[in-house]
């Protein structure tokens, strides 16, 4: 329950404000790295406190040197969300593979256009995270119910964040 209260908190704030707080977005996609990679390896308390070390290193790090900690936080929303998208949808593959996958396609969209990368990566992210936070808070089972749902988000993602773009 409360890791998906986390989940659907963490995921809204990257949905919406992850470019324009790129050193929040940054803290957040540690975090969720972090809690998802240490998760079963340490339990709950250990791996949350571990999670906010990461978060808190990721931030520093975005606010220090942009570029590139962009490109890390980038592969690390890539690995962190297409395991948690790729489960949501029943899809049954290696985690590490999937992770490598994801972060290859992070790395890439933010290689190409530094500034929709970001704006991509972030929404996809926190669309991926909130799906994850409402299967595991009100058990959402239907895999079409969650695909509707993690499209619908990231399109409302994306066009939020671009929109608050034209306005810088």
């Amino acid at each position: 329950m409360l890791d998906g209260i986390i989940a659907l908190v963490v995921g809204v704030l990257l949905l919406f404000f992850g470019k324009r707080l790129f050193w929040l977005a940054a803290a957040l996609v540690a975090f969720l790295f972090g809690w998802q990679l240490f998760g079963d390896l340490l339990g709950p308390v250990w791996s949350l406190v571990l999670a906010v070390v990461l978060g808190i290193v990721f931030a520093w790090l975005a606010i220090k040197f942009i570029r590139f900690a962009a490109y890390i936080v980038a592969f690390l929303a890539g690995a962190a969300a297409l395991p948690l998208l790729m489960g949501a949808f029943g899809v049954d593959m290696s985690g590490l593979i999937l992770a490598g996958i994801g972060g290859a396609i992070g790395l890439i969209l933010v290689a190409v256009a530094f500034d929709w990368g970001l704006i991509l990566i972030t929404a996809w992210a926190g669309a991926s995270a909130v799906v994850f936070g409402l299967q595991k808070w009100i058990e959402i089972d239907d895999s079409l119910v969650a695909t509707i749902i993690f499209f619908a988000l990231l399109i409302l993602g994306v066009g939020w964040q671009a929109s608050r773009r034209r306005k810088n």
